[in-house]
C-alpha cells in the first residue's frame, strides 16, 4: 500500500474515531443534563386512567373520578398566577398555563396521592398527577414552568424536584430566563 493510502486510510480512521467519541459524550451526559427518569411513575402497578375535564392554570385541573369533578392541585410545585382575581397575573403564567393546557386537555391521567395529606386548605385533592406514566409536575420544573415547593411543603419527592429546579434556574430555562 502506497505512502498516500495509508495517509488517507489514517485519517480517516482517526476522523471516524473522532466522530464515535463525539458521539458517545454526546450520549453519556451527565444525569443533571438528560431528561431526567423521574419523570416515569415508580409505580409499577395498573394505572386508573381519569379524564381531565378542565386545565384551570398551570398547576391546577379538573378531573372526572367516578362521575364527580374533583379540582386537582399539583404536589410540589407552584407555578405563575393566572386566575387569582386578588393577584395580577404573573410573570410567565400565561405560559405555564398553555403549557399545561397543550398536554392535559382532551388528556387522561393517572394520580398519586401524598401519603399524609389527601387536600389542601381550599378542598383540593392534592396528588401527583401522571401521563401517560411521565409526572408532569416533574416535566413542568425541568422545563422551567414551575417553581418547587419543597421549602413550605415537603414531599417525598423533594429532592427530585429541587434538583429539576436547579436544572432549569441553571440553564434559565423558561420562567428562569425570562422573569427577573
Amino acid at each position: 500500500m502506497s505512502k498516500n493510502r495509508r495517509a488517507i486510510l489514517g485519517v480517516l480512521l482517526f476522523a471516524l474515531l473522532a466522530i464515535g467519541i463525539i458521539f458517545l459524550l454526546r450520549s453519556s451526559r451527565s444525569t443533571s443534563e438528560r431528561m431526567p427518569g423521574s419523570f416515569v411513575s415508580g409505580s409499577g402497578s395498573e394505572q386508573i386512567l381519569y379524564p381531565v375535564d378542565r386545565v384551570i392554570d398551570g398547576d391546577t385541573i379538573d378531573v372526572s373520578i367516578d362521575g364527580k369533578t374533583e379540582r386537582i392541585r399539583f404536589i410540589g410545585i407552584d407555578t405563575p398566577e393566572t386566575v387569582d382575581d386578588r393577584k395580577k397575573i404573573q410573570c410567565y403564567g400565561p405560559e405555564s398555563s398553555a403549557r399545561m393546557k397543550a398536554l392535559l386537555t382532551g388528556a387522561s391521567v393517572s394520580l398519586e396521592q401524598k401519603p399524609d395529606e389527601d387536600r389542601d386548605d381550599y378542598g383540593r385533592l392534592l396528588r401527583y398527577v401522571f401521563l401517560e406514566g411521565r409526572d408532569i409536575g416533574a416535566m413542568l420544573l425541568y422545563e422551567g414552568y414551575a417553581r418547587s415547593l419543597c421549602f413550605a411543603f415537603p414531599h417525598p419527592k423533594c429532592s427530585e424536584y429541587d434538583r429539576l429546579e436547579r436544572i432549569a434556574r441553571d440553564g434559565r430555562r423558561g420562567r428562569w430566563g425570562v422573569c427577573k
